[in-house]
């Protein structure tokens, strides 16, 4: 019996920054960033670190299937925006989680996971995924 993959699903709507602006505003919908988190392999406790939002608080808004707050939606935003970005170069979940799980030289040796938490650590990030998608690696 042969084994089949489950389809990696990309969502283009995390690149069109018109399109967040709006559901970002109105609260992101924490089932969103769960299913997110699903289909990419990170846990529950790794989404909530990488979101910045405590564990438990995390947790309760998961449960009530709530929506996050704007400045929890933005992080969350974020960070699918580069992983749904890095995918399109590393072809896969399991090698964009690679990536974002290597310490690079060209981000002071953090990883790309620890780097995009702020927004001027995020367009770093998208750089060096520009100069590996066109072959420059410095």
């Amino acid at each position: 019996m042969k084994k089949t993959k489950a389809k990696e699903v990309t969502y283009p709507e995390y690149q069109d920054n018109h399109a967040m602006v709006q559901r970002v505003e109105e609260g992101l919908p924490v089932m969103e960033v769960v299913q997110f988190g699903k289909q990419a392999g990170f846990s529950t406790e790794e989404l909530a670190k990488l979101i910045q939002i405590p564990a438990r608080t995390y947790a309760r808004r998961v449960a009530g299937k709530a929506r996050l707050k704007v400045h929890e939606g933005e992080r969350a935003a974020r960070l699918m925006r580069l992983f749904d970005r890095a995918r399109e170069v590393f072809g896969t979940d399991e090698n964009t989680r690679g990536w974002f799980n290597a310490k690079i030289l060209a981000l002071g040796w953090k990883t790309p996971l620890e780097y995009a938490q702020t927004e001027p650590g995020a367009r770093e990030v998208e750089n060096v995924i520009g100069r590996i998608e066109h072959g420059v690696f410095s």
